[in-house]
């Protein structure tokens, strides 16, 4: 079954294993591809980085978390993202994602990328050009 609104989109992803640890990047794009595939309109991805307020230092390559900026509010997979709680964010484009999603040692590698070709499925969209393990 091809899920056919953004809430049960959003509802799925939160069903996806540890897409909160090294998922989240592929939630977003997952969220841009449906949006832009079944309402017509290019949402932003966003990328949020820490350290967040009150933690102590940051090892991480790539972004903290990412999401959309869709109807006026910058959304993940199950909530509105505060940004006052991130040290800085920006928009990336599509392309720019993916990239970013395919350099592999940038994420957290507790999501098991197996999970992709299942969400593109079930969202009823294209995820082929997102690289499930490094070659």
């Amino acid at each position: 079954m091809v899920i056919t609104n953004f809430e049960e989109a959003r509802k799925y992803l939160s069903l996806v294993p540890n897409i909160d640890f090294g998922g989240c990047g592929i939630a977003a794009i997952s969220l841009y591809r449906w949006v832009k595939q079944n309402e017509g309109e290019s949402p932003g991805i966003i990328l949020l980085y820490s350290p967040f307020k009150g933690e102590v230092g940051s090892c991480r390559k790539g972004p903290s978390h990412c999401g959309i900026e869709y109807k006026e509010k910058i959304l993940d997979r199950s909530e509105v993202i505060p940004l006052d709680l991130y040290s800085n964010w920006m928009k990336i484009s599509e392309g720019g994602m993916i990239n970013l999603l395919n350099a592999l040692d940038n994420w957290n590698e507790t999501f098991d990328r197996k999970h992709v070709p299942v969400i593109g499925k079930h969202l009823g969209i294209d995820l082929s050009d997102v690289c499930i393990k490094a070659e």
